[in-house]
């Protein structure tokens, strides 16, 4: 268990692991501001994340991610659910968080991000890819992580496991 500041916390996984649902109910149960990443930058950007991913690429987006983070992770008594790839160039910056993986089974990850057509690198063949992006990612993710939490489970469960293990 990571003794880092938990003022702060950044809420990580895989697209479809329950990171905004999650985090907004943990900020409330907390009373800490919760803010959703992804819908920072369409609000900053005043474009969806599958638009910005299509009209200026992947690079774009990621710089973007980037700089919301930043401004963002300075604040105390906040939860940042992130993008599912926000931990691709954001290491150091997530240093500065107490980042709890939600962790699922990669078929439950599929079958949830595939009633999503919103998710701009699972908008078609989804099960091939978030078994790539799954593969990729799943070593970023446990080291980045303070606290890895089961999220196949029901959401209640979950947002339980969670307060208990930031009290212990």
């Amino acid at each position: 268990m990571s003794k880092k500041n938990k003022t702060r916390i950044c809420i990580i996984g895989m697209p479809g692991s329950g990171k905004s649902t999650i985090g907004s109910l943990l900020s409330e149960k907390l009373q800490y501001r919760f803010i959703d990443l992804d819908h920072e930058i369409e609000i900053d950007t005043g474009l969806k994340i599958k638009e910005i991913f299509k009209n200026r690429g992947e690079d774009n987006f990621r710089k973007i991610e980037t700089a919301m983070l930043q401004e963002m992770i300075v604040k105390d008594n906040v939860i940042i659910s992130t993008g599912g790839g926000t931990i691709l160039k954001n290491e150091e910056i997530l240093k500065k968080s107490y980042n709890i993986l939600l962790h699922c089974e990669l078929s439950d990850l599929i079958k949830r991000a595939s009633r999503n057509k919103n998710r701009p690198l699972l908008s078609s063949n989804v099960e091939n890819k978030m078994k790539d992006l799954f593969n990729e990612r799943k070593d970023l993710y446990n080291k980045i992580a303070d606290l890895k939490i089961d999220a196949s489970t029901n959401i209640t469960k979950t947002v339980k496991d969670i307060l208990n293990s930031l009290e212990s």
